[in-house]
């Protein structure tokens, strides 16, 4: 019998991520969710449409111990965290998005992650 396979998505608590998350389980993948649960975006916390069946690590990209514990057993990256706020916060807009994405890469890379696929957006 072989593994099924695991997907990790980051912002898997947020609007598009919660859908991949919704699609993945549904085609019998293991699933983690990578998400902050940044307060402006989640004020309540964890949203109830988390589901149960996914793994659930609260986490920030900016940080590798996050990366490195989030991306273990992983297949396949469906990228989607991001800080969407207004550009007078310049500072967290490119440590959220582009470091954040780079220390992912770099972490798959120097640990030598079997990665099959990365999907960013």
């Amino acid at each position: 019998m072989s593994r099924r396979p695991t997907a990790l998505v980051t912002g898997g608590a947020g609007l598009i991520g919660s859908h991949i998350v919704d699609q993945a389980l549904a085609a019998g993948w293991q699933v983690r969710i990578l998400d902050n649960l940044q307060p402006q975006t989640h004020r309540e916390g964890k949203p109830a449409w988390v589901p149960a069946a996914a793994d659930f690590a609260r986490g920030d990209v900016r940080h590798r111990r996050d990366w490195e514990r989030a991306l273990d057993g992983v297949d396949v990256v469906f990228h989607q965290a991001a800080y969407g706020g207004y550009m007078p916060e310049i500072a967290k807009f490119i440590t959220a998005n582009g470091v954040g994405t780079a220390l992912m890469l770099e972490t798959i890379r120097d640990r030598r992650l079997p990665v099959r696929k990365v999907v960013v957006a």
